[in-house]
């Protein structure tokens, strides 16, 4: 049985949608200090990305040993990944390598650890990966899609998200219009996160309802 979007679930979409939408004037206003490395702009995006990791393990730990829980758990390195690579893994916790017309320049090819963040890194997501195959999360997934309620529009937010900022730091060579550079990199940047905290929220969601709507089958007395 399909159930009816509410209210929220058909706005935030469209919302997310004129975010981005309104990345490009609101980057020809803002002052370029906003969007320098571990500005205000950019601890916006850790402050998403982190409400994002900690959703992802509330959940798991509400939920366990359920499917949203192991999907939950299986993303779970992905926060840490776009965590750690905002924060240039960890070195903007320290004074800047040097100051350009760009504002500040940090670099993790200082830090004592850096050698072992890639192994570690490829070892969680290795682990994620087959966490998601031994429990046949695409299972989980593929219901969603069944039911019609797979968050495709926010899905499209965060790629177009991607696609704009790679196409700021000309990334992309193909990009049919020039956008400004790294202000409105950064914009398009926070809104893809938040759009791909709403597609976590939506998945999560749905995979909840649909093991609250198969338990009481599973349990119903045989006559």
């Amino acid at each position: 049985m399909r159930a009816n979007p509410s209210l929220y679930d058909r706005m935030t979409p469209w919302v997310l949608l004129c975010a981005l939408l309104c990345c490009y004037p609101l980057s020809q206003a803002i002052p370029p200090a906003w969007v320098w490395e571990n500005g205000i702009v950019e601890e916006g995006d850790v402050l998403v990305l982190s409400i994002g990791w900690a959703w992802a393990v509330a959940s798991w730990l509400r939920d366990r040993p359920a499917p949203a829980a192991l999907l939950a758990r299986s993303v779970m390195p992905l926060w840490v990944l776009l965590i750690g690579r905002e924060m240039s893994w960890g070195a903007v916790l320290f004074a800047p390598d040097r100051m350009t017309a760009a504002g500040p320049v940090f670099t993790s090819h200082h830090l004592w650890y850096r050698p072992f963040v890639t192994p570690l890194l490829a070892a969680l997501l290795a682990w994620s990966a087959w966490s998601a195959w031994r429990c046949r999360l695409d299972r989980q997934l593929y219901a969603v899609l069944a039911r019609g309620r797979f968050p495709w529009m926010a899905l499209l937010v965060v790629l177009a998200a991607a696609l704009g900022s790679s196409c700021a730091e000309e990334h992309v060579h193909a990009c049919l219009v020039t956008l400004p550079g790294q202000r409105f990199e950064e914009l398009a940047e926070l809104v893809g996160y938040v759009a791909l905290v709403a597609v976590q929220a939506r998945v999560l969601a749905e995979c909840r309802t649909r093991t609250a709507t198969l338990a009481p089958a599973a349990t119903a007395p045989v006559h």
